[in-house]
Order: C-alpha cells, then structure tokens, then sequence
C-alpha cells in the first residue's frame, strides 16, 4: 500500500501526529523500530513491577485547559485515567541536608498565596514573577487557543532568559531557585535556559498536574486505539535505514530488515540529527546538515529504578526535587559534586495504597560522561562501561540515603539505565533527554521548523518547539498544520 503519510517513530509526536491525519481522513503508517510502541512513553518489567522511562506526569488537564483541549480533540479523554497530584504541593523542593521543604501548588491564586507564606516580604516579587509568566506564553502558539493565528514563534521574546529575569525581580536567592526549580531551567545550562521555555513548562504544571494511572504506557495504549480507531497503521520492529529517492523527493521508506513502504510525505519523530543520517540524504544541503547536526543537545537522565520491600515506601502524591546546593542553578557545574540534582518519583495505581512497590530516582548527567560508549553496540561496551554505570548509581543511592535514611535496608533490588539506554531506545543523539538545547543567548539557531530541504519530508516531536508532553503534543499540531491548515486545524480543537 502506498500511505499518504509515513511516520518515522511511535513517541508522543509521531503518534499525536498520526491520529491527526487519519481523522482528517489520510491514509498513515507509523513504523516504529522497537517492539513495543511509544518511544518516551514507554515502560518496562522486571519481575512483575513496572517502571516507566520518559513520562512521569503531565499538566494542564482540568477541563478547558490546554492539553485536556488537545487530548479532547484527539478523542482519548474518556479512556485515559488520571491522579491529580497534592493541590498544595505537587512539586516539592529541598537543598542539600535542610530539612525546610519548598511547595509549589497548582493554581496560580493557590501558587502565589503559598509562596508568600513561604517567603514573607516577597509578595511583590511572586505578583511580578506570575504576571510575567502568564504574558510571556501568550506568545506560544497553540497555548492561547483563542488568538492563535500562526505557528512562528515572537522572535522578540526568544533571547529573554530566566536565570536573568529571576534576578531582576527579587535579590533573595532561595526564591529565585524555588521559582527555577522543579525541571524548569535545563542542567548544567540554567543561564542559558529562555524565558518563553520555563514559562511553558511551569504554567502547564501549576495550571493543574497529573499521574497516568498504571504508568507512561497506558498513555500509549490510549493512543494507539485512537489511532487505530481513526484508520492507521502501526508496525513495530520496523527500523527506518533509509529512504527511497526519485525526482529529489522521497518515495519511500527502508527498513533494516530491507522491506520498503512507499509513501507520498514522510514525517520524522526522530531527533532531527537523527534523521539526517538516515541513508539517502547525502545529497541534502551541506549548509543545513552542518547547523542541525551541530546543535547543542540537552542533558541525559541517569535514573535507578528501584524494588521496596513490602510497606516500607511511603505512596507519594507529589515529585520530590533535591538539590544539592543553591550553586546547582549555573552553567558549570563541578564534577565531584554529582549527583546535582534528582527527582523522586512513586506511581500511582489505584486510591488508598499507602505504601508504593516501586519508585524511580531520576537525575542528570552530562552527555560526555558516557560519549566513549554511546554509539557502540551492547556487546562491544566492555566491562569499564558496567563498572561505571555501577559506579554511578551507588553514588546516588549516597545521596538519596542522605534525604531518606535508612531507605537502603527496605530496597530488595534496583535497575540502572543511563543515557547510553536512552539512546539504544530512542535513537537520541548522546542519550539526550529533552533533545536540541533551545538557547536565550543564541535563540534563532535552535529554531527547528516542520520543513526540512526535502519537498516531502517533516520534522515533529520535542526538538521543533517546547520539550514534555504539552510543546511535543503542539508540535505534533504545528505540523500536522502544514497539511491540514494552520487556523482550519485550531478551529477543530476548539470546537472538539
């Protein structure tokens, strides 16, 4: 069958992607390379407990919201089942071995009252924060609905940046990181981290914020039936090499496996780096290749899945943000000091479990620590490749030890992945975990638009606009606009 549409990549974007053009009546195939579906959606087991990989929670889903607007359209609200974190707290941030807790509550009335109970005299500068906030995503589109009019993003805004803004609006520096706080403001590169990115990512949380009840993969699951409930085709074990070329377009798509699928567009949910190296693009501009393929990527996640013996963990409605110091919020960060930073993490199942089987210590590495193995083959690693990875995960045991002590005598096991997993799975260039760095201090080269220098290929996903489920799931939109029409497609979501 020659599909109208070929999707390269089965995460949020290609499968977002995919549903939006088989509803709007186009024949489509998403070929995803791994066995299971869902790129970062996607969870794992091991004996009989589940961890999920990429997602953790999502925000912005209270009726009338943005994504919950979005999901509406896509038609999966009905069957996807959901856990409102703590209202009061659903980020909470501590440093080093304090023992005060920061919260950040959803709501931005709630937000503003609770921090300033929490920092009394700096009310002028939480009114001044939020008012800044809210005007800055005004200039996204797709998160004002209502007065979207294109997909080009307010080159004005771009080069403001938070660290710098934090600074302006209040001197007291545990204010300015609780406000950063909560991955918000990239690691290792909080000052080059734009304003318009962290006002996106905070404002989807605060508006309100959400477990995937069972984890990331039920999200996949809902997708995948409307998909399939809308008319496309999925196959997995299905990884893209190449493509087909005649008359300077593609025809098609080639596997590994050497099967071909013609298709008439192709969109690529890979990293576009990624994509570049595909076979049969060696003809595509030397002058584009060079600036996608050198752009910065985002830090990778080092996390340990971890095993608790029978009610020893408490259940946790909230993300649990540790950092080390109030120094974690630069650009250089010291070695020695690692880890800087880590998330924790319990999913959630069904109401009145106490205790949690399971939770996932997530933290940031840099790409260079695990350059020398990323782009070799499992086999080929050797032992110093274990030994480090070992290494790594005893010493973020330490320092959750620090903020839990005693937690190590109620783990039975843990599991280890790092960005070397993460790049064996998604295909990111260093195992990056939110993909193409979007920079303040140099914010148009980061830029990444749907139109490649390929008549007929697309780039969707988490590296065209803003990283996480919401700017993956508006990019997916972005996209799927050039072919449906940018306004005609707005007016869909807000008639859904």
């Amino acid at each position: 069958m020659n599909f109208e549409f070929i999707i390269i990549g089965s995460g949020i974007g290609g499968l977002v992607s995919g549903i939006i053009l088989a509803r709007e009546g186009h024949s489509v195939c998403i070929l995803e390379k791994n066995h299971q579906a869902g790129g970062n959606l996607q969870a794992f087991a091991r004996d009989d407990h589940k961890f999920s990989t990429g997602l953790h929670y999502i925000g912005s889903m209270e009726e009338g919201q943005t994504l919950h607007r979005f999901f509406k359209y896509l038609g999966i609200l009905k069957d996807l089942k959901l856990k409102q974190l703590d209202k009061d707290g659903f980020d909470r941030i501590v440093f080093g071995e304090e023992e005060t807790c920061y919260n950040l509550a959803q709501g931005w009335d709630h937000f503003k009252d609770s921090l300033t109970r929490q920092f009394p005299g700096e009310k002028a500068a939480i009114d001044t924060y939020v008012a800044t906030v809210l005007d800055s995503i005004r200039s996204i589109p797709l998160y004002d609905l209502e007065t979207a009019d294109s997909f080009n993003l307010d080159l004005s805004r771009l080069n403001q940046c938070t660290m710098s803004f934090l600074g302006s609006v209040t001197k007291n520096r545990r204010l300015q990181h609780v406000l950063a706080g909560g991955n918000s403001v990239y690691h290792g590169a909080a000052r080059r981290t734009p304003l318009y990115l962290h006002s996106c990512i905070r404002n989807s949380f605060v508006s309100s914020a959400w477990k995937v009840t069972g984890g990331s993969d039920h999200l996949t699951e809902v997708l995948l039936q409307a998909f399939s409930n809308a008319g496309g085709t999925m196959v997995t074990d299905a990884e893209v090499t190449g493509f087909s070329i005649e008359n300077d377009k593609i025809d098609g798509v080639i596997l590994k496996d050497g099967r071909k699928y013609p298709g008439k567009n192709i969109i690529s949910n890979l990293h576009p780096a990624a994509t570049l190296q595909l076979g049969g693009l060696e003809k595509i501009r030397n002058s584009f290749r060079r600036r996608i393929e050198g752009l910065e990527n985002s830090a990778g996640f080092f996390t340990l899945y971890l095993v608790f013996k029978e009610n020893f963990f408490p259940y946790l409605n909230f993300n649990l943000f540790q950092y080390y110091s109030d120094d974690y919020f630069t650009d250089h960060l010291a070695a020695d000091h690692w880890p800087h930073s880590f998330v924790v993490y319990t999913p959630f199942y069904e109401e009145g479990r106490k205790y949690t089987r399971t939770a996932s210590i997530i933290s940031f590495m840099k790409n260079e620590e695990c350059r020398k193995w990323v782009d070799l083959p499992a086999d080929q690693r050797g032992k110093d490749y274990y030994d480090f990875r070992d290494m790594k995960a005893e010493k973020l045991l330490d320092a959750v030890e620090k903020r839990y002590p005693g937690i190590r005598k109620g783990i039975e096991k843990y599991y280890v992945s790092t960005p070397v997993t993460f790049k064996d799975f998604t295909g990111s260039p260093e195992g990056s975990g939110y993909g193409i760095l979007k920079d303040c201090k140099d914010p148009v080269r980061s830029i990444v638009l749907p139109r490649t220098k390929i008549p007929n290929l697309y780039f969707t996903g988490q590296n065209l606009n803003i990283h996480g489920i919401l700017g993956t799931t508006t990019s997916a939109f972005i996209t799927c606009s050039e072919f449906i029409g940018f306004k005609n497609l707005v007016s869909k979501v807000i008639n859904a």
